[in-house]
């Protein structure tokens, strides 16, 4: 008999932190998962619950020109570019000082100015807390990029339920 969690009747071989919001808003207007996929529901490391946006902008193993934004030591702020970097890589150039994170993106429809394409916040935080992040790099961060780069976001009984045992398991999906 498998355990089951309590409140959805998920098994925990399959269990998600990442609740997908559905698929139609009860509006004229139909919604789709491509730009808001749903929310995390966790707690920081004081106990205190909070939420955060989930966004489906990007595919793994993709390269995207990037542009990180952080503030250094002395307080000021740097920002970044990073080219030709896949989601997976950008896990490396996370740290304390991170503030946000977008990356370009190419669309089919041209623009009036020539470009194709816009910039995109992925990462946005918050009083040092997720505000909003891509499903894309929520899936790929690890526990010990969570500890060193975004401390505020640590949930041990959310790792708990992921199975989450050493500092290289993913802390927003099951690790089998």
């Amino acid at each position: 008999m498998k355990n089951t969690t309590n409140t959805t009747m998920e098994t925990i071989e399959t269990f998600s932190p990442i609740k997908e919001h559905p698929s139609t808003i009860g509006s004229k207007y139909d919604s789709d998962t491509e730009f808001w996929y749903g929310k995390v529901y966790q707690q920081d490391k004081t106990g205190k619950c909070f939420e955060f946006n989930v966004s489906n902008h990007l595919e793994l193993g993709v390269k995207y020109k990037w542009r990180t934004v952080g503030k250094c030591r002395a307080g000021f702020v740097t920002i970044f570019d990073r080219p030709n970097q896949t989601v997976e890589q950008m896990a490396y150039y996370m740290s304390k000082g991170t503030q946000c994170v977008q990356v370009y993106k190419e669309f089919d429809t041209p623009s009036t100015k020539g470009d194709s394409g816009l910039w995109l916040n992925v990462i946005t935080l918050k009083g040092g807390r997720f505000d909003s992040v891509d499903k894309s790099i929520l899936e790929s961060l690890t526990v010990g990029v969570i500890h060193e780069a975004f401390s505020k976001n640590v949930d041990y009984n959310l790792w708990k339920l992921t199975n989450a045992t050493s500092h290289a398991s993913t802390p927003y999906k099951f690790n089998k």
